[in-house]
C-alpha cells in the first residue's frame, strides 16, 4: 500500500474532497456586497419622482428661494469660493445663466483655486441644460487638461459625452478620447505601484479600478457606434486590457468582468428572448410572459425596424412609471420605424391580479399587475445577468437587421420626446438603414434643434 493511500484512509473526508474540488468563484468582499446589495434603495432615492410629496414640496421651496436668491447677487461682485457657493445656489435656482458666469469667472481667476473641479462641473452641467453644446464640448476638454481626474471629473465628462453621445457622436467620440490618456495613465499607474485604488496626489476621490475600466471602454462602445474600423475598435480594447494590473482584487475583476461582457455583446444578434437559458440550468427555459398587449408575443427583434427594449426590475418604482409611457405600437423618429417594448424582470413572486379600488403602497409584487395592458413582456431575472445590468432602467437597441447597437442604463426621462431614446433610434437609423432602403434621415446637428419627437401613427 502506498504512502499516498494510507495518508488517503487517514484524511477526513473533506480534506480529501478539498484537494480535488473547483475552486469556488471569487466574490465580492463584504463591504461591496453590502453596497451591492444597498443599490436598489439608493436608486428608488435618487428618483425625484419616488419622493414624497412634503419633500417634493420642500424641494419646490428651495428652488423658489434660491431663484429669488440668485436674482439679486451679481457675480462680478464676488470672488473665490463665494463665486462657487453663487453658482450653486443659481443652479437651485435654474438659473443656468447666473451659474456659467459665476463658474466661468471662478476659473479665469488668477491665484490658487482650490475648487476648480467643482467650478468646471458646474459650468458644464450649465452649458448642458442651456444645450450649448459647443460650449460644453470646449470646457469639458479645458476640465480634463486643467484638474485631475477623481470621481467628480469622471461624473462630469461622463454626463457630457451621454448628452453628445447620439446627436453629436463625433463629439461625443472626441471628448472619449481626449480623456483615454488619463485613463491609461490611471490604470498604469496603479499597477506599477500595486495598489487597490491609483495614486491621486491632489485628488479627495479618486476612482476604482474597474470604474477606470468602465469609462475605457465606452470608447471603444462610442467608436463601435461611429462605425470606426475594427482595428481601431480592437487597438483601444488591447490598450485598456494592457494598462491593467495582472492581479485584481475581486471587488475589481468582478464589475470589469461584468462591463467586458456586456460590451461582448454590442455588435452581435439579440439573443433569443423567447427561450434564453437558465444560468444554474443550461437545459431548462426561461419563460417569456406577454401582459396582454397585441400580438401576445412579438417577433424580437422586429423585421425591417429598429427595436428598443426598455429592462427593469420589478422593484424600480421609477422605471415601471417610464414603462406606463410605451407607445402601444410602431412609431417613427426622423423617418426610422422602431418598435419599444418593455422587459420586467420579476424578482418577486408575483400578486395574483387584484382590483384596488383605493391607491395602494407600491409593492414589487404587483408589478405585473399596474403594467398590465402596455407593451411589457414578463422576463426571468437572470435577463438582468444576461445583458450585464449594473443599473436600471436599462436600455437595449438593434439595428433593423436585429444587431445589438446601444447596451447602456439611461435615466427616468429618457422616454420624454427628443430624449435618450429618440436620440438613439435617430442615430441608429441613420448608421444602419433598413433593409428595406427606407432613406436616412440625419440627427440635427444645431444645438437649438432637438432630435425629432416620437409620431405615433
Amino acid at each position: 500500500m502506498s504512502k499516498l493511500t494510507i495518508l488517503a484512509i487517514f484524511l477526513p473526508p473533506t480534506v480529501i474532497l478539498a484537494q480535488t474540488a473547483t475552486p469556488p468563484p471569487p466574490q465580492l468582499s463584504p463591504k461591496a456586497a453590502y453596497e451591492s446589495a444597498m443599490r436598489p434603495l439608493e436608486l428608488t432615492r435618487q428618483s425625484i419622482s419616488n419622493w414624497s410629496d412634503t419633500e417634493v414640496g420642500a424641494l419646490t421651496v428651495a428652488m423658489v428661494t434660491a431663484t429669488k436668491e440668485c436674482a439679486t447677487r451679481d457675480p462680478k461682485a464676488f470672488t473665490g469660493a463665494d463665486l462657487i457657493d453663487l453658482a450653486k445656489l443659481c443652479s437651485l435656482g435654474q438659473n443656468q445663466p447666473a451659474v456659467v458666469e459665476a463658474a466661468t469667472r471662478y476659473i479665469a481667476a488668477d491665484g490658487p483655486k482650490p475648487q476648480l473641479t467643482s467650478a468646471y462641473a458646474d459650468l458644464i452641467d450649465a452649458q448642458l441644460h442651456l444645450k450649448d453644446e459647443p460650449a460644453a464640448l470646449a470646457s469639458a476638454q479645458a476640465m480634463l487638461a486643467a484638474v485631475p481626474y477623481d470621481a467628480l471629473t469622471a461624473e462630469t465628462i461622463n454626463e457630457a459625452i451621454h448628452f453628445l453621445q447620439f446627436v453629436y457622436t463625433s463629439d461625443a467620440l472626441a471628448l472619449s478620447l481626449a480623456r483615454q490618456p488619463h485613463l491609461l495613465a490611471l490604470l498604469a499607474e496603479a499597477a506599477v505601484a500595486a495598489l487597490p485604488t491609483p495614486p491621486y496626489p491632489n485628488a479627495e476621490h479618486p476612482q476604482s479600478l474597474h470604474e477606470l475600466y468602465a469609462d475605457g471602454i465606452e470608447l471603444a462602445a462610442l467608436q463601435q457606434l461611429a462605425k470606426a474600423p475594427p482595428v481601431v475598435v480592437a487597438t483601444t480594447l488591447a490598450a485598456l486590457d494592457a494598462a491593467l494590473p495582472s492581479i485584481l482584487a475581486a471587488d475589481e475583476a468582478i464589475p470589469i468582468a461584468l462591463a467586458r461582457r456586456r460590451y461582448a455583446l454590442l455588435g452581435q444578434p439579440l439573443p433569443d428572448l423567447a427561450r434564453p437559458s437558465h444560468p444554474a440550468d443550461p437545459h431548462k427555459p426561461v419563460t417569456l410572459t406577454s401582459l396582454d398587449i397585441a400580438p401576445i408575443l412579438p417577433k424580437l427583434p422586429a423585421t425591417h425596424a429598429i427595436t428598443a427594449l426598455l429592462l427593469f426590475p420589478d422593484w424600480c418604482a421609477q422605471c415601471l412609471r417610464t414603462a406606463t409611457k410605451l407607445p402601444d405600437t410602431v412609431f417613427t423618429v426622423a423617418g426610422h420605424e422602431a418598435y419599444l417594448y418593455g422587459l420586467l424582470a420579476q424578482t418577486f413572486p408575483p400578486n395574483p391580479p387584484q382590483n384596488h379600488s383605493t391607491p395602494t403602497a407600491f409593492a414589487a409584487a404587483d408589478a405585473a399587475n399596474d403594467l398590465r395592458g402596455t407593451p411589457t413582456l414578463i422576463v426571468d431575472p437572470s435577463f438582468l445577468s444576461q445583458f450585464a445590468v449594473d443599473d436600471v432602467p436599462f436600455l437595449i437597441v438593434t439595428d433593423a437587421q436585429g444587431i445589438l447597437r446601444v447596451l447602456q442604463p439611461v435615466s427616468d426621462d429618457a422616454l420624454d420626446p427628443g430624449g435618450t431614446i429618440d436620440s438613439a433610434i435617430a442615430r441608429i437609423g441613420t448608421q444602419w438603414p433598413s433593409a428595406r432602403g427606407a432613406p436616412p434621415h440625419p440627427a440635427p446637428q444645431h444645438p437649438s434643434t432637438p432630435p425629432a419627437p416620437l409620431l405615433r401613427p
